[in-house]
This record gives C-alpha cells, sequence and structure tokens, in this order.
C-alpha cells in the first residue's frame, strides 16, 4: 500500500502564542527513564515548565532566545502543530523556537524592554497543524529535519555571514553574535578565524594552497587555549592580522607541507593537506602546551619531529622530573624522620608491656640514638 504524501495532511494556520504548548513528550527527551506524559496532562502549568525547562538546559534555547530577541519570529520554516484540544495545539516540530518565543513574551511582561516590532512578531504565528492520525508524527517531522533535513552550513560559510553583517551594518562583535545567537567571545573567534584565514589566502606563501578546510585551524588559533600560538604568530587586533608573517608562513606550512621528493625545488612543489602536520585543530592545544612549557621540544617540532612524538617527549620529561622529586634524598630524609617520629609517638602500650618486643624497640631506637649522634655537630 503506497504511502500517503505527509503534505495532504498540513494546513496553514495562524495561531497566537498562547494556543500552541511545548511537547512534554518531544523526541528529543525520551531517554531510557522516560515516561510517557498523558495527554490530559499536556495542557498543565507544570508539565509545560519542566518542558520548558530541559528545552533550556539541554538544548540551546537560550542562544535561539538571543537571536530571536533582535531578529524577531522569523516563519523561514513553520512550526508543525498537532489540535488536542479547543483552541489547544501541540508542538510537533519546531519546540524550540516556540520555547524561546514564549521565553521573550515572558520577559516583555515583567517590564524588560525588547523591540516592539519583536512583539509584534510574536503575536500571530504562521503554522502548519498536522490533520493526519499518525500518533508518532512528532518523530517524523523531526526525523525528517533532523537527519535528512537542512545541510549544515560549513564553517567559513559562517564565518563569512557575520563578517558581511559586520562589514554591511557597522555591527560591533557583540550585536552580530546577538543577531545569531552566540556571544561576543563566540562571534569573535569566528570573525578573527576569517581575516586571518583571508590574511593567509591572500598574502602568504601560500596562496595556491590555503582552501576552505584549513579556516577551523585558524579559528582556532582565537580559543582561549591558542593565546601561546596566537602571540608567537604577532596578532594585531587594531588590524585584525598576523604582524610576524615568518611565522605565519611557517605555520601554513604545517598545514600544507611542501616537502621536496625527487629532488623538486620546496618552493615549487604544492602543499598537501591531506598530509598535514596538525592532524586536528584541537592538537593547537599541545602545541600552545609546548610553546609554554617545553620551547625545546617546540624547536624539535619546529624541526620536523612529528607532533605525537613531541608531545610523548614532553610526557616523558615530565614524568622523569616528578620521579627526581621523589627521588630527592634530602627530601626523602624529611619524610623518613617525620614518618619515624610518628611512629615512635604512636608505639602501643601493649608492646612496651611485653620484654622480648621492648627490648627490640629499645634496641631499634638505639641504634637511631646512634645514627643522629653522628650527624650532629
Amino acid at each position: 500500500m503506497p504511502m500517503t504524501p505527509l503534505h495532504q495532511d498540513l494546513t496553514p494556520i495562524e495561531l497566537s502564542l498562547s494556543k500552541i504548548f511545548l511537547d512534554p513528550n518531544n523526541p528529543r527527551f525520551t531517554e531510557a527513564d522516560w515516561e510517557y506524559v498523558p495527554e490530559i496532562d499536556w495542557d498543565k502549568p507544570d508539565v509545560q515548565e519542566k518542558a520548558q525547562r530541559r528545552l533550556v538546559t539541554d538544548f540551546g534555547v537560550e542562544k535561539l532566545r538571543m537571536s530571536m530577541e533582535v531578529n524577531g519570529f522569523l516563519p523561514i520554516d513553520r512550526v508543525i502543530v498537532r489540535k488536542f484540544a479547543e483552541d489547544k495545539y501541540l508542538v510537533l516540530e519546531g519546540n524550540r523556537r516556540i520555547c524561546a518565543a514564549k521565553m521573550i513574551g515572558k520577559v516583555a511582561l515583567d517590564g524588560s524592554d525588547v523591540a516592539d516590532a519583536v512583539l509584534e512578531s510574536l503575536k500571530e504565528l504562521p503554522c502548519l497543524s498536522y490533520t493526519g492520525s499518525d500518533v508518532d508524527a512528532a518523530w517524523i517531522f523531526q526525523g525528517l529535519r533532523h537527519i535528512s533535513g537542512v545541510a549544515e552550513w560549513s564553517a567559513f560559510n559562517k564565518a563569512k555571514l557575520l563578517v558581511e553583517q559586520m562589514e554591511k551594518e557597522g555591527l560591533s562583535l557583540t550585536e552580530v553574535g546577538k543577531r545569531f545567537g552566540l556571544s561576543p567571545h563566540g562571534a569573535g573567534q569566528w570573525v578573527r578565524g576569517y581575516y586571518a584565514f583571508n590574511q593567509a589566502r591572500l598574502s602568504s606563501d601560500y596562496i595556491n594552497e590555503v582552501d576552505e578546510r584549513s579556516y577551523p585551524y585558524f579559528q582556532e588559533l582565537f580559543g582561549r587555549s591558542s593565546t601561546p600560538i596566537r602571540e608567537w604568530l604577532g596578532w594585531d587586533e587594531t588590524k585584525y592580522e598576523f604582524a610576524n608573517k615568518l611565522n605565519l608562513d611557517e605555520f601554513i606550512s604545517w598545514l600544507y607541507p611542501r616537502g621536496s621528493e625527487d629532488g623538486e625545488k620546496e618552493s615549487f612543489k604544492r602543499g598537501d593537506f591531506e598530509k598535514r602536520r596538525i592532524a586536528r585543530r584541537d592538537d593547537l592545544r599541545q602545541i600552545s602546551n609546548l610553546l609554554i612549557n617545553e620551547k625545546e621540544i617546540f624547536e624539535q617540532f619546529r624541526g620536523g619531529l612529528d607532533l605525537e612524538n613531541c608531545y610523548s617527549r614532553a610526557l616523558a620529561k615530565r614524568f622523569e622530573e616528578e620521579a627526581k622529586l621523589l627521588a630527592d634524598p634530602v627530601n626523602d630524609l624529611f619524610s623518613a624522620v617525620e614518618h619515624c617520629v610518628k611512629v615512635i609517638s604512636d608505639v602501643p602500650y601493649r608492646a612496651m608491656k611485653d620484654d622480648e618486643i621492648r627490648g627490640k624497640i629499645l634496641s631499634a631506637i638505639s641504634n637511631l640514638e646512634s645514627a643522629i649522634a653522628a650527624i650532629k655537630p
């Protein structure tokens, strides 16, 4: 029997926010210990509050709210709902958007400053009402969107959009971040990474090699743990570029190593990203650690030693230094004396009552006294 096309069970409708209810049985919530909330309880305040709290805590609604507070409710994808009581509709797809909209509405009621145009966009929301009979409709619609739905943008395209918005509208990092649900630091990491990538692409010795695959590495340079590399490259915050061009070329060479095979000059051989010396963007944290704590090993990395070996050497060096500290005879002496004093102070009373054991203890103490007398002036 052929499947009925889903669009036949969807009817356009406009609804006020008060008529739309979050799905307490949202497929996002289902876990091993999940318990189904019956339909009769869907509109109860405590049930709705619990669903909202779960969306905010676990599914990034706060970022969406920040964006919506700037842009209003955008009907790019209409929310899908199903009527379950008179003037009451359950969200099948779009719970995060409805949750964010309700949060903004509550903030406005509490007296916070929300633009009138944004509040106007929340009055009547364009939705699609599902009139079919499939009890698992929420799973179907969310599956269509999140399994085979909207394709994820590349990191480079996301950064490019942020920069274009800043340049066209004169936005600050805080403003552009809020528009897209990012913190100022997060927006700054995307934007600075874009400018650094463009510098590498347009004015380095590797302009014929640098492509979008390496953008995430430039973005990672502006993470908190990459400060040492950023300083090594000489980042100029006023110009949004690296001042140390030689080190920048060297950094790019780690991403696009050229080599000099078959006698061909390195400058004429095209760098190969697939053979990069930094396998993952997170590896920049290891390089930062070498720059701070193991400059000698960092120089070995610069000389061609692979990063894994460098990291192993750094670990071995650290363990060796820790072992030396543990093997320090002076520290061992202090520890032994402290232990000896404690043991003697805690000699059990019954041991001293036994003549044989008492004799052995006193003999040992006598030997100890002789050793102490030998080192006293």
